[in-house]
């Protein structure tokens, strides 16, 4: 990055005259010394400091900022300049990681002093907010991910790309839902999916949802796709001796209302060397009346999976649905929300290798880290969330989150410097006026390494059916 500074210094001096720190002049003359020829920016803000000398001949300073658009020019009159003068600037959200401020006093004669310069190095320091806000732009929907490819007509979204993963015929995976996607080790990716019918599922344009053969509660796919500009593409199942998709999270499918009716994945996570997926168990989806929450362990990078006797969360607590986060800091974290779409989410922290120890959960109240008290938790965002993903993206330094807002009946994207909070006002990613009966939110974690790019996989009612899609995402310091 210096040799990069500096080479690009070298271009704006290039650019606009001598520049650099003033040459020795007698200091009677109209001259400027500046104390450095390179400043950094602090929280958005930059001062160079000078020695003006000669003032009570001076007319006015001419402060000219130099980028690679040109160059733009202000005066500034004896009135407000001082011997020891201090030039502030406040970094636009526009600016570059480079560019320069030159100086020039004029005297009451019409004669110039040398002129000074400074480059300005707006490249992140690591101290410190790297971007005080983001903004997001061009939803696009990338690829459908499941089901047989079918697209763009009847209110089904038209994709950029058609793949063809077709689980419908290699894994008896017609139409699902969620897709909740985490790493298990690098470039290989699972999704969980909620409940599942074969291959002999279509979409009902009168009725639209869950139709035809071949409930399972919930299924696991695999990915080795490490480029999704094109399209996410499925590469594998977890599979029973048919080669189906099998599930994972075991229900006994008592659809009465009185008993267990399906088991839901809400997040996935790697952690302690283990895969982790959370679900809810349901009792009655009317009025979404769970059993308890939970979660199942694989040791094999999802081959193989076993419930966790030490996790049991109950029918009415704050994390009976919620998203994992781990980055790599010794805890796995999580955002957590009663089961449904009417609560508002509260945080969690549990030490990577204690995942399966309730009792070593910590509960976020608002200034600290309460242990083993699930009622010290406070309010994390003040807003209604559904299915959500939380990730942290190292481009920006900044944690975000996806969620699905059922009152506004749109997926809301929110940010923040510390997952603690504050989180910013909430951002539309997509609307229901735009993708009819849309749901779930669940970020793909090549987002992290994408830079300007986040991927996450979004659910539609009609054609009971997931889809990757694409945001751009800009920092502005």
């Amino acid at each position: 990055m210096t040799n990069v500074l500096v080479a690009f210094a070298a271009v704006l001096i290039a650019g606009c005259g001598k520049g650099g720190l003033t040459p020795e002049v007698p200091k009677e003359n109209l001259s400027i010394e500046l104390l450095s020829d390179t400043v950094t920016p602090v929280a958005g803000k930059l001062s160079v400091e000078m020695i003006l000398y000669g003032l009570s001949d001076v007319k006015s300073l001419t402060i000219t900022k130099v980028n690679s658009a040109g160059e733009n020019s202000v005066n500034y009159y004896p009135r407000v300049l001082r011997k020891n003068y201090t030039f502030n600037y406040t970094v636009l959200p526009t600016d570059e990681d480079s560019f320069k401020f030159c100086f020039v006093l004029t005297g009451l004669d019409g004669s110039q002093s040398e002129q000074a310069s400074v480059v300005v190095d707006n490249t992140y320091s690591g101290d410190g907010p790297k971007y005080k806000s983001l903004t997001i732009s061009g939803l696009k929907v990338v690829s459908r991910v499941t089901g047989h490819e079918d697209n763009g007509h009847d209110g089904l979204p038209a994709v950029s790309y058609e793949i063809a993963n077709n689980t419908d015929t290699k894994f008896n995976v017609g139409g699902t839902d969620l897709g909740i996607v985490w790493e298990i080790s690098e470039g290989r990716y699972g999704l969980f999916f909620g409940d599942t019918f074969g291959s002999d599922f279509t979409p009902n344009f009168k009725s639209p949802g869950p139709n035809g053969g071949s409930w399972r509660s919930n299924v696991l796919l695999f990915s080795d796709d490490t480029h999704l500009e094109d399209g996410l593409k499925i590469s594998g199942a977890a599979t029973d001796e048919w080669g189906n998709a099998r599930q994972i999270c075991y229900s006994a499918h008592v659809t009465n209302g009185r008993g267990d009716y399906t088991s839901i994945p809400t997040t996935a996570v790697h952690a302690n060397g283990n895969e982790y997926v959370h679900y809810f168990n349901m009792r009655d989806w009317n009025g979404w009346i769970t059993n308890f929450s939970g979660m199942y362990r694989s040791i094999d990078g999802g081959g193989s999976w076993e419930q966790v006797a030490g996790i049991r969360w109950g029918s009415d607590s704050f994390f009976g649905q919620g998203g994992f986060c781990n980055i790599g800091d010794g805890y796995v974290y999580m955002i957590g929300t009663q089961t449904g779409r009417s609560s508002k989410p509260k945080l969690a922290r549990v030490v990577e290798s204690s995942i399966e120890n309730q009792s070593e959960y910590e509960f976020w109240t608002g200034t600290t880290w309460k242990k083993g008290d699930e009622s010290a938790a406070v309010t994390l965002i003040d807003d209604i969330a559904g299915e959500l993903s939380v990730e942290f993206l190292p481009e920006f330094n900044k944690w975000v989150i996806l969620y699905f807002n059922a009152p506004r009946y749109e997926i809301v994207f929110r940010y923040a410097d510390n997952i603690t909070g504050p989180w910013s006002m909430p951002l539309t990613v997509a609307s229901g006026s735009d993708y009819p009966q849309l749901y779930g939110s669940f970020i793909h974690p090549l987002s992290k390494k994408e830079g300007g790019k986040l991927y996450f996989i979004m659910s539609m009612w009609l054609p009971y059916n997931t889809y990757l899609m694409s945001l751009d995402i800009k920092g502005w310091r």
